[in-house]
């Protein structure tokens, strides 16, 4: 069997911060509350389509959590299918940011079709109320 790659090392605080969100929404998502991040990296490098899944459910579920669509983007960064894209295939960054940006602006869609919508209350005039 082929020995799988180390996820790369994050060289900033900000990057930490970011994989250390990745991994905890990640958690949630999977439902696996005790995995580290280089099982979660090394489970899902070896199946693209599985890897992009999940950045959808992590971009999604970050929203729903509040946060903001840019920090959303700059976690996903630090996501196995970005990580394993630029550190092993060799990929451009500018083509995963633009991939971040896109993952959570679909998600951002996704969650507005599913919030309810209210209609506006009409208003009701003073005899309606007291007759």
């Amino acid at each position: 069997m082929k020995r799988l790659p180390k996820p790369h090392t994050c060289r900033t605080q900000q990057a930490q911060a970011a994989r250390h969100d990745y991994l905890e929404i990640s958690r949630q998502v999977i439902g696996e509350p005790d995995i580290d991040y280089t099982e979660l990296y090394q489970r899902f490098i070896v199946n693209e389509w599985a890897a992009i899944k999940l950045d959808d459910s992590v971009a999604l579920t970050a929203l729903k959590l509040g946060k903001p669509a840019m920090n959303v983007a700059i976690t996903l960064l630090q996501g196995p299918f970005i990580q394993y894209q630029v550190y092993e295939k060799g990929v451009i960054i500018l083509a995963m940011v633009r991939y971040a940006k896109y993952t959570v602006r679909d998600a951002f869609k996704q969650l507005k079709q599913q919030q309810p919508r209210y209609l506006p209350q009409q208003k009701q005039s003073a005899s309606a109320v007291t007759s």
